[in-house]
């Protein structure tokens, strides 16, 4: 009884002596980020970073922005470790990165030194790696610094407009682990949003742009599609359920609000191309039909506009295909690891003769547009 005693005492005693050694880090001595922007410019690396300034500690004299819950600071270096190492040195307080809701690369950074500063991000052990990732139209300080209003975080706004995506379809919702699982990936493209910034049309300040999709090539290539384009590429993927488009018919114009969405592919093999059977099913409402007179919709007429919607998804889905595969050989729908599970000689055949993937593989289309709703009217069972 006595030895357990003693053991016991003992070990208190490690443990009471190894907690004193902890450094205790007060709340307002932590600067908690909540945007990050990384820039490139004339061989410097330029850090826009937005943190809580609850406790308005630190220094001013890098603020580019008013004051206000947050503030913004600019922070530059040879290399972006170098210009993060500063952001004590300038504010008086230790970075909190754990609680970042995006980064956004600027534009030329993204093309130029992307390689770079996905590197950075991939070992810095303070970040989460389910942050979203973006790219800004222009500077990645335009967007991070962006006045939204008083007392309103850019960064939560800007997560916000993102997240949007499975509402919408219009821009993509990616977060930074999936970003640079498609970078080393073998033949996947990786894309993210694009975000831009423009004048509030009601109030002084700005707010979010979104203007499509950014699709990064295996040759450091870039190019940035529609946001139409982005929804057929979230279908086709299977990333998204809801979205919206415009239908036009001989009886008048009708807004189709997708309930449901389900994308099935089909791959069959010759001994030299790759047949995919891309079959899309969607469940939508129609909230708003527009014609010369008011009137409610027949049978015939949720028919034609089912039919119409059909043929515009299939355009939809087309024009995307078209644009990333065909036309830039980009492979952002997984169709290279498709063939690799479903015919791994094949693909090990493509990938040893360097084969580019769109001369050995051919598409089939097909999409079926069922109406569920016409306003208050269900026509289909829920």
């Amino acid at each position: 009884m006595k030895k357990a005693t003693a053991i016991i005492l003992v070990l208190s005693l490690i443990i009471l002596t190894s907690c004193s050694n902890i450094e205790i880090v007060e709340l307002n001595e932590r600067l908690i980020i909540e945007a990050i922007g990384i820039d490139y410019e004339n061989g410097t690396y330029k850090v826009t970073i937005e943190g809580l300034d609850s406790f308005s500690a630190g220094t001013d004299s890098n603020s580019i922005s008013a004051p206000s819950l947050t503030k913004c600071y600019l922070f530059e270096g040879e290399t972006i470790g170098m210009a993060m190492n500063s952001i004590s040195v300038i504010t008086g307080q230790i970075p909190l990165f754990s609680q970042a809701r995006i980064l956004i690369l600027g534009f030329w950074a993204a093309t130029e030194k992307l390689s770079e500063i996905l590197d950075f991000f991939r070992r810095e052990y303070t970040t989460r790696t389910d942050i979203l990732f973006a790219v800004a139209e222009n500077t990645a300080s335009e967007v991070v610094s962006a006045d939204f209003g008083k007392n309103i975080s850019a960064g939560n706004i800007l997560q916000a407009a993102v997240l949007s995506s499975k509402h919408t379809g219009r821009n993509t919702n990616t977060p930074l682990y999936r970003f640079l699982n498609s970078v080393m990936g073998e033949t996947d493209s990786s894309y993210c949003p694009v975000i831009g910034i423009k004048d509030n049309a009601y109030k002084n300040g700005k707010e979010v742009d979104l203007i499509g999709t950014a699709v990064f090539g295996k040759d450091e290539s870039t190019i940035v599609i529609s946001p139409e384009q982005t929804l057929g590429l979230m279908l086709i993927s299977g990333e998204i359920k809801n979205g919206d488009i415009t239908v036009k018919t001989e009886k008048g114009t009708a807004t189709i609000e997708m309930i449901d969405s389900k994308t099935r592919i089909k791959t069959d093999f010759t001994e030299e191309t790759a047949y995919f059977t891309l079959k899309l099913r969607v469940r939508c409402d129609i909230p708003e039909f527009q014609s010369e007179h008011f009137r409610g919709l027949s049978k015939s007429d949720t028919e034609l506009i089912a039919k119409a919607s059909a043929e515009k998804l299939s355009a939809i889905l087309t024009d995307t295909l078209n644009k990333v595969f065909y036309e830039n050989n980009y492979d952002a729908f997984g169709i290279g690891r498709r063939i690799n599970l479903k015919n791994h000689g094949f693909y090990m055949s493509v990938i040893n003769n360097n084969i580019p993937l769109r001369d050995v593989v051919k598409f089939n289309i097909e999409t079926q547009a069922e109406i569920r709703r016409i306003g208050k009217i269900i026509l289909a069972e829920e």
